[in-house]
């Protein structure tokens, strides 16, 4: 595992052990070593991981404690739709990266207008300021800043060397492209918000057939906004249950499951999202993440490869297919090189921990991490190992473990019984650690008697040792 996928693990262990007034004091301070220029290199994985943490508890509110940040949160409200989380390898036009909002927001406070910032800022943080008045501070910021924003963009657009300038101000070429899409979903709030209201907030199949509502009112703006069609498609990409439901709509609209003329037609922008939200799995499932966030971006890449697979003939676009073909083969070598080091894993998560210098047993809970990790990755390939082309490595990992697994545990409690005191307490890290990994490869029945298994163990009185010498 790479050293940031450690790092992840740790970052999250400690944010969970810290209450949720606790992680804002602590975002709070990030928030503000950010904007003092802090060359930490790790500062944006622990602020990811505490506006993550934040955002899980429901507590990052308008209405909550005043502090550092409610107004940036405001004056981006009306864009949320449009932002991607993580993942997101490149630009995708209509999709605004959610790390650029910090940086756009520096350059806007202190390059584009920094007395009016600071002056609503100072405002918004006041104890007595509503939510609904520091909404109507982001509202005028707005109406101040689009034509500013607009004005910096000509004048990057029109000269090489103030668009170097502009972009390291901004925060970089990224950020700067996001900009562009800031400036015109914002004005095109008036007929996109209109879009907004008329559709549902979760679309599904049904929403995309042929003659419904939904497909009319997506089709008429499109034929009137075409020259923000990525804006159109974003939104409807954050309102579909799952991204492969942007391909049917595609063809839909087009009149036809040809990927060909689904590629040629003013409509392909759908189809461009539910690649990008491909490539965006992708990413997050070969990057360094969490276990959870890595069952959650497998099942989505699987998901969508698999009706691609069944449904479309990428082969007809050379485009698109080259672009799938490269995620597949991403995630493939993932996928080996996480099984190739399995069993090893899941030896280094069953040993006996060692104590410290008080007695506890020292978890290795990377370890242990790694090994669930690889289970739930075993699991997945049961559906997509012929997508990916890894059934020999999956059928071979199988093999070592169906033997290991079950000896190993076995041999645990069998010694469990002539333990004592710390000794004990070490053994049953490794016996619990054993039992968890037991459920999540042979089910929770077999799980089941394995701790019926430790209950008897632990009641079994240790074999008198005999004294020699």
């Amino acid at each position: 595992m790479p050293d940031r996928h450690h790092l992840t693990l740790k970052i999250k262990s400690y944010l969970d052990a810290l209450s949720p007034r606790a992680i804002q004091t602590l975002l709070r301070g990030l928030e503000h070593a950010r904007s003092q220029g802090s060359a930490d290199p790790h500062l944006d994985l622990i602020l990811d991981a505490c506006l993550n943490a934040v955002r899980s508890t429901k507590t990052l509110v308008l209405g909550g404690e005043p502090r550092e940040g409610r107004l940036q949160r405001a004056f981006y409200l009306p864009i949320e739709d449009l932002l991607a989380e993580a993942g997101l390898t490149g630009k995708v036009p209509g999709r605004i990266n959610r790390a650029s909002l910090p940086l756009i927001w520096t350059w806007l406070s202190r390059d584009v207008a920094p007395e009016q910032f600071s002056s609503a800022e100072s405002v918004s943080m006041r104890v007595e300021t509503e939510a609904d008045e520091v909404a109507t501070l982001a509202e005028d910021l707005r109406e101040y800043a689009i034509p500013l924003i607009s004005a910096a963009l000509a004048e990057a657009h029109s000269d090489d060397r103030a668009h170097q300038k502009i972009a390291m101000l901004v925060g970089g070429e990224r950020a700067l492209r996001d900009l562009d899409d800031i400036r015109a979903a914002l004005q095109a709030r008036p007929w996109l918000d209109a879009l907004r209201e008329s559709l549902p907030d979760r679309l599904t199949e049904w929403d995309f057939k042929s003659g419904s509502p939904s497909l009319i009112r997506i089709k008429a703006v499109m034929d009137r906004h075409a020259e923000q069609a990525p804006l159109i498609a974003s939104v409807v990409l954050s309102r579909v249950e799952v991204a492969d439901m942007l391909l049917s709509l595609t063809a839909n609209l087009v009149g036809s499951t040809s990927i060909k003329k689904m590629a040629a037609s003013s409509y392909a922008v759908f189809a461009e999202m539910a690649f990008s939200e491909v490539e965006r799995y992708s990413a997050i499932a070969c990057g360094a993440c969490s276990n959870e966030d890595f069952a959650e971006a497998l099942n989505a890449y699987c998901r969508l490869m698999k009706t691609i697979d069944r449904h479309y003939d990428l082969a007809e676009s050379g485009s698109w297919q080259q672009r799938m073909a490269l995620t597949r083969r991403s995630v493939s070598a993932l996928v080996t090189r996480e099984l190739e080091a399995m069993t090893g894993n899941v030896r280094r998560a069953l040993l006996v921990p060692k104590l410290d210098e008080i007695g506890e047993p020292k978890t290795d809970m990377a370890a242990i991490e790694e090994a669930q990790r690889g289970m739930m990755l075993l699991d997945k390939m049961r559906d997509a190992a012929d997508n990916l082309a890894v059934n020999e490595i999956t059928a071979r990992t199988r093999t070592a473990l169906d033997q290991s697994l079950e000896i190993k545990t076995r041999a645990l409690l069998s010694a469990l019984p002539d333990t004592v005191d710390g000794a004990r307490k070490a053994h049953l890290v490794a016996v619990d650690a054993a039992i968890g990994l037991c459920e999540s490869y042979f089910g929770k029945e077999y799980a089941d008697q394995l701790r019926r298994s430790r209950k008897t163990a632990l009641a079994t009185k240790p074999k008198a040792r005999t004294a020699t010498g």
